[in-house]
């Protein structure tokens, strides 16, 4: 198999898996953000406004299957598309890569959980990476 004319190469230390639509956060208790993918060393936030990269924040997450809450440092952020604002208009959304920091062997259980039920859900499998 070739890799694709201009296909970044994977950066990546562990595969992700794609989150169900309902896998949601908070970081600093105040900004609100939606988990589009995580593996046990990070995740890809969908969010309505930039965050710094190199920034460390408190991230509070749940999906309907299991919870977790970590500190995660931005690796980086970009403009990500747009969302109808219910008003007529867009709003600009923003997806932001974040690693984990400082795991405790607690936090990486309920991590793991959570990829648990992503994948038990049928959105990946252990070891493939999903695009997303």
């Amino acid at each position: 198999m070739t890799a694709m004319a201009g296909a970044r190469p994977e950066r990546r230390r562990s595969p992700r898996v794609r989150a169900d639509e309902t896998c949601r956060g908070q970081l600093k208790a105040t900004i609100p953000v939606t988990i589009r993918n995580l593996s046990v060393d990070g995740l890809l936030l969908e969010l309505r406004s930039p965050i710094r990269p190199g920034t460390t924040y408190d991230l509070e997450a749940r999906s309907p299957r299991a919870s977790f809450s970590a500190a995660v440092r931005v690796t980086r952020c970009r403009t990500g598309g747009y969302v109808e604002d219910g008003r007529g208009g867009r709003c600009l959304l923003f997806q932001a890569g974040a690693e984990f920091v400082g795991l405790t062997a607690a936090q990486a259980g309920a991590v793991t959980r959570v990829l648990e039920s992503e994948v038990s859900r049928g959105e990946g499998t252990p070891g493939v990476l999903q695009s997303g």
